[in-house]
């Protein structure tokens, strides 16, 4: 289950179901790189950016490479401070084990009995970045059963 886990972290990398985030300052304060900002202040960050940032991930930060996540075939997690797609911190996500648990069931469960096939392979696939990621015009998929486990 190591590799699933990997494939499903580096997919929230790549696509963080919450792409821009941010927090109010409730007090004056100066960030890490010397910036001062003040009570009231909105303070923001685009994690969808920051899972493709060369600097942050290496060279090959725009692609897809679960391997990122594992050493020896054991997953490996980076800081919460870097992966941000659960946040970090006292404010990181409760819920975080929970929908790692989900999203394994739920990817068991379909591969297990389907292949899936894109309905248009020559369409590209395109993002609106709102409070959560969305598919531009969704995501057309074809759910063929696998043959000997679903009755056609």
């Amino acid at each position: 289950m190591h590799y699933l886990h990997a494939t499903l972290t580096e997919t929230l990398r790549l696509y963080p179901a919450v792409p821009v985030d941010g927090r109010c300052a409730d007090a004056d304060d100066v960030l890490p790189d010397g910036l001062h900002i003040r009570k009231g202040d909105g303070v923001y960050y685009i994690s969808y950016a920051m899972g493709r940032m060369p600097y942050i991930w290496g060279n090959d930060a725009e692609d897809f490479r679960p391997e990122r996540w594992l050493k020896d075939g054991i997953f490996h997690p980076e800081s919460p401070f870097k992966f941000i797609a659960f946040h970090a911190g006292p404010r990181i996500c409760l819920g975080k084990d929970f929908a790692y648990r989900q999203m394994k069931i739920l990817a068991m469960a379909l591969l297990h009995f389907f292949r899936f096939k894109l309905s248009d392979d020559t369409k590209e696939v395109t993002y609106r970045t709102m409070f959560t990621l969305h598919m531009d015009e969704g995501l057309q998929v074809r759910a063929v059963p696998r043959r000997g486990l679903v009755e056609v």
